[in-house]
């Protein structure tokens, strides 16, 4: 018909950050769009204290931050979600290191040298951007193992929601968010240990 409007659909892809953090509290997809939009600020972050902690570990507090700020991005504050997500990621990385710092020194670690002086210089330039990458496929890996109800209570619950409300906005009972929290928990824990 002449004058109809006919709508194609946007891709993921093509999306601002606030309207995909939105679409990525019930969909994998998105998420894994924003995880793969934020690595490199990811681990330019990890550039900025690397000798004081691995940087693998640091990369995944930063992409943990990334999930929280996903969880707790209020569009209506009217902050970017790339100032909040920054913010996230950076607080996730100083509480990871202020823990290590809090944590005495195993006897013998003291000779260890920075990480800086252990990498390997003789490494392709590429091997800092494959890691990179391998890194961001883990967290995207640990997503994907959950089920859309574990994924749809995490995202919940770390967004602030008590066990109460995410129940009733899932229609499910407290026990079963309990429940659902738990295997996610347990896959993401194993997902993390398999990596390692």
């Amino acid at each position: 018909m002449i004058g109809e409007c006919v709508l194609k659909p946007v891709s993921f892809e093509q999306l601002p950050d606030e309207k995909l953090v939105l679409l990525a509290r019930q969909n994998r997809q998105a998420m894994e769009i924003l995880i793969s939009r934020y690595t490199g600020y990811v681990w330019n972050r990890v550039k900025q204290y690397q000798g004081v902690s691995d940087a693998e570990d640091l990369a995944q507090e930063g992409f943990l931050g990334l999930i929280s700020a996903v969880c707790r991005y209020d569009e209506s504050r009217g902050v970017p979600f790339s100032a909040f997500a920054g913010k996230c990621i950076h607080n996730r990385m100083i509480s990871a290191l202020r823990r290590i710092r809090n944590n005495p020194t195993p006897v013998g670690a003291s000779d260890m040298p920075p990480l800086s002086q252990v990498q390997d210089p003789a490494a392709a330039p590429d091997h800092e951007v494959q890691s990179r990458t391998q890194m961001a496929e883990m967290i995207c890996a640990m997503v994907d193992r959950l089920s859309r109800r574990e994924y749809q209570v995490c995202m919940l619950i770390y967004s602030g929601a008590s066990y109460a409300q995410a129940a009733a906005a899932l229609h499910i009972s407290e026990k079963s968010v309990d429940n659902a929290l738990q295997r996610a928990r347990r896959k993401l824990r194993a997902a993390s240990n398999e990596t390692v």
